[in-house]
C-alpha cells in the first residue's frame, strides 16, 4: 500500500507546480516505509522463539529474510489464504450435513419432491453460511496469532 502511494506521489511530482510538497511527501513515505518494515507478524514469531524485544526481532527477521532471499514471504500472505480455504471447507461440510438432515426430515414428513429440493438447498446454503462465518471467526483469531 505504501509503495502504491509512493509511486502515485512520484508520478504527480513531475506534473504539478507543488513538486516541493510532493517531494516532502515522498520523503515522509520513505521513512514510513522503513519503519513499517519492522512491524509485521513475523517479528512476533521471532519474539516468541528467541525472546528478543519487538524492534530487535523485526530487524533480525528482516535481516534473515534478506540474507535468505525470502522477502516474498512477507508480501505473500499464504497463511491467511489457507485459513479462508479451511473455513470454506468447514462451511461446505456443515452445509452438506444440514442438507442431509433437512432431506431426511423432509422425507420423513412426507413433503413433496419440489418442496424437499427447495428446503434441501436452503438448508445447504444456511448451513454453509453458518459454518463459514463461525469458522472465519475462529480462523481470524488463529490468523492474527500466526
Amino acid at each position: 500500500m505504501i509503495q502504491f502511494i509512493k509511486s502515485s506521489v512520484k508520478s504527480m511530482r513531475g506534473r504539478n507546480r507543488a513538486s516541493c510538497l510532493y517531494c516532502c511527501l515522498e520523503c515522509l513515505l520513505m521513512y514510513i516505509e522503513r519503519i513499517a518494515q519492522y512491524f509485521h507478524k513475523w517479528a512476533f514469531v521471532y519474539v516468541g522463539l528467541y525472546g528478543y524485544g519487538y524492534i530487535d526481532a523485526g530487524k533480525a527477521v528482516m535481516t534473515l529474510f534478506q540474507q535468505r532471499g525470502c522477502m516474498a514471504i512477507i508480501s505473500d500472505n499464504l497463511a491467511r489464504r489457507m485459513l479462508y480455504l479451511i473455513a470454506s471447507c468447514v462451511g461446505l461440510c456443515v452445509g452438506v450435513v444440514c442438507a442431509l438432515v433437512g432431506a431426511m426430515f423432509g422425507g420423513a414428513q412426507g413433503a413433496h419432491e419440489d418442496e424437499m429440493i427447495i428446503w434441501t438447498y436452503l438448508a445447504l446454503f444456511c448451513g454453509f453460511l453458518l459454518g463459514f462465518l463461525l469458522s472465519i471467526i475462529i480462523m481470524g483469531a488463529v490468523g492474527d496469532s500466526v
